[in-house]
């Protein structure tokens, strides 16, 4: 393997957390549909409450926390000081349980205010109970995976994921029914019996969440436990004479965690800010419709749509997890051209993959639908001819913000995503008022948010790195490549689906069809090299096949 290759290798790395990512999102997307019947409405409502606000405290809390940790370990860790690195995990895990601990106790002693005060549902407090260990353990779970990742191991992350996933998806069926039951049986008054099953039902399917983050917490430890020889080998060579104080450690951590939370907090609030406008815009412009028909809406988008399209995009997402660290270490050694090679690869490799998913979902929307939701689907099914736009926005404005990160302008998409929410809140407003596009205004709102940034940090990497990305290899081959695709796998589509009229028979063809054309096309247009085809996994193996055929 050539020096490119092998400085590519983060690569690797992120498509195996990616894979993970993918997994973790077909469980949850089965195990929902079990789940959503036992819950029934009244239950998914207060299970969805309880985890808005859940994923509102975890995003204070942890959810910037493995990226923190891995830039300053992987930071140490390149200059070779072991032992400033492991101190940095023990300072991080006083930190994350410090902070855990704070906000697993605002959840559970708050609870009943939250939910009475503010969403007038008191039953979702059973939940939200439920749910706040868990943010104890997200804490200590996320500065663990933190230091695998800083040192450039995603493996961990990914099979605790995986597991804790798995566990999350038994548990929460099982415990929904099961309380469920116990709930009903709590209420003496036919009239509440309903609530009572419907929270209960809620906090079993929480607890599943609480579980599955136990399990991995534990698997986690067990592999920490496994290196910790290897760990202990690297600190007794160390021959570091500064020795960093934890109160030096502490600083690091706390203004580094800062910078990427507040940005982490700005660039998923959107998504939080979407409902409540939407609702009260509608409600002012359509007051005839009812609150039921404005939920069951915007329930299309995030329950579907948004489900479909994030799947893809949580690629990027893993592959900005594994470029972290392997920035900062080539950054940190002043290497300016590995640093461009890899934002090269970054970028690119997103891109190959974004661009066939966003086109399939934007082409076999309707039928992929039918196939994943069957008739409950149809609401959503004319939304995902935008899905190509939303894939290619939020993957590039993911990896993108990785980048800067990875070159310690942790400030910049702070600025660049406060700009991009400005004008998102300008622009929702005019596309649900003027031009009176219902729910598509918050499609095409949120694709305009993640154009916005992409194309700021576009300009900011540009400037602090004296960048220039080839849009020709980057942008305008993928988009060739799964333009003949999407063509294709349609055609392939409307013939079967005319000849045996089965819709989830010809959507598996059609996709499967899909995959062999964008292959070929990535070989016979040149998108993929041979020595990028090298730094992707099985990348060897893909190589000498592809030679045997003389198709490189």
């Amino acid at each position: 393997m050539s020096n490119k290759s092998k400085s590519n290798s983060f690569i690797i790395q992120g498509s195996i957390l990616a894979f993970a990512g993918i997994l973790v999102r077909v469980i949850g997307l089965i195990y929902r549909i079990p789940l959503n019947r036992i819950l029934g409405e009244s239950g998914m409502g207060y299970y969805g409450t309880a985890f808005e606000i859940y994923n509102v405290l975890i995003l204070l809390s942890s959810q910037s926390m493995p990226l923190a940790v891995s830039k300053i370990v992987s930071e140490k860790l390149e200059k070779k000081q072991y032992k400033n690195a492991h101190k940095v995990f023990k300072g991080a895990l006083i930190y994350g349980i410090t902070i855990g601990v704070i906000f697993g106790m605002l959840a559970f002693f708050g609870a009943d205010w939250i939910s009475v005060k503010i969403y007038k549902l008191p039953q979702v407090a059973i939940p939200l109970r439920i749910l706040a260990p868990t943010l104890t353990v997200a804490c200590v779970l996320g500065v663990l995976r933190g230091y695998f990742q800083g040192m450039g191991n995603m493996i961990p992350t990914s099979v605790s994921q995986i597991f804790e996933q798995i566990v999350n998806a038994v548990v929460s069926v099982i415990a929904a029914y099961e309380l469920g039951a116990y709930g009903y049986s709590l209420s003496k008054m036919a009239d509440e019996s309903e609530t009572f099953r419907a929270s209960y039902s809620a906090a079993g399917g929480t607890l599943g969440t609480l579980c599955g983050a136990v399990t991995a917490l534990i698997i986690m430890i067990i592999i920490l436990y496994r290196h910790f020889g290897s760990i202990n080998s690297n600190i007794r060579k160390d021959i570091t004479k500064s020795v960093d104080s934890y109160g030096t450690i502490t600083k690091v951590i706390v203004f580094t965690i800062t910078p990427v939370l507040i940005s982490t907090t700005i660039y998923n609030i959107g998504n939080l800010l979407d409902n409540p406008i939407f609702q009260n815009i509608m409600y002012s412009i359509s007051p005839e419709s009812t609150e039921a028909q404005r939920s069951a809406v915007y329930g299309n988008y995030t329950g579907i749509y948004r489900t479909l399209t994030t799947m893809p995009i949580a690629i990027a997402s893993a592959l900005s997890t594994a470029i972290v660290p392997s920035l900062v270490r080539s950054y940190v050694a002043g290497d300016k051209s590995v640093v461009k090679n890899k934002i090269d690869m970054a970028l690119k490799f997103s891109m190959i993959i974004a661009f066939p998913c966003g086109m399939g979902l934007s082409v076999l929307g309707v039928p992929i639908n039918k196939l994943l939701f069957g008739s409950s689907g149809d609401g959503a099914a004319p939304m995902m001819v935008f899905s190509i736009f939303t894939v290619i926005a939020f993957s590039l404005s993911t990896i993108s913000n990785a980048i800067l990160q990875g070159i310690d302008k942790l400030k910049v998409p702070i600025k660049n995503s406060a700009i991009s929410l400005g004008l998102h809140l300008i622009i929702l407003p005019c596309l649900l008022i003027v031009f009176k596009l219902n729910i598509y205004g918050v499609v095409i709102g949120d694709i305009l948010f993640g154009a916005t940034v992409s194309v700021l940090n576009a300009m900011s990497i540009k400037k602090y790195l004296n960048y220039r990305q080839n849009m020709f290899e980057t942008f305008v081959k993928p988009f060739i490549c799964a333009g003949v695709m999407g063509a294709g796998c349609f055609g392939i589509y409307k013939l079967f689906n005319g000849l045996i009229k089965i819709n989830a028979i010809s959507t598996i063809i059609a996709i499967m069809v899909a995959v062999v054309i964008y292959a070929l096309m990535l070989v016979i247009t040149k998108t993929v090299t041979e020595d990028e085809l090298l730094s992707m996994p099985k990348g060897a193996m893909i190589a000498k096949l592809m030679k045997k055929i003389h198709m490189i």
